[in-house]
């Protein structure tokens, strides 16, 4: 028994003492890896909305309203957007999932459907994607007047 805690004592050592390496090697791999690093971060995607908020102002109950959210991809990467989900099924979002190169626009139409609603509407569109802000935070608001 006495000799299996001895072994055991040796292996632990002996890994112990093999993860203790300085880490400052600078070869050239670690130059290499370093700069690529640096390049990654620098070609992302970004995306940029005209605006964010749509007031729709007071509408009467049953009425559908829309509007199109236009975007631009300010980045350096084409900007997949991977997922719009709004906060109520009453709003319907509608997007192209083909990659936005750099420099070009995109858009998102929304439609809010005020049946069953009344009173002031705050509804919030969220855009996931690949930009370096991965979550963009969209609003379509105003009021539901019964008639």
């Amino acid at each position: 028994m006495c000799r299996f805690y001895i072994l055991l004592a040796m292996v632990a050592t002996m890994v112990i003492s093999s993860c203790g390496g300085s880490g400052t090697q600078k070869g050239a791999e670690g130059a290499a890896s370093s700069d690529t690093t640096t390049a990654d971060t620098a070609l992302y995607a970004q995306i940029e909305f005209d605006t964010a908020v749509f007031d729709f102002g007071t509408i009467l109950q049953g009425e559908q309203v829309g509007t199109t959210f236009t975007f631009k991809n300010v980045g350096k990467a084409d900007l997949i957007i991977q997922k719009v989900e709004t906060s109520c099924g009453c709003t319907v979002p509608e997007y192209d999932r083909s990659p936005v190169a750099p420099g070009a626009t995109g858009t998102i139409r929304v439609r809010f459907d005020s049946d069953n609603k009344e009173g002031a509407q705050y509804k919030t569109i969220k855009v996931k994607s690949n930009s370096k802000d991965n979550i963009f935070e969209l609003v379509l608001k105003g009021s539901v007047k019964v008639d």
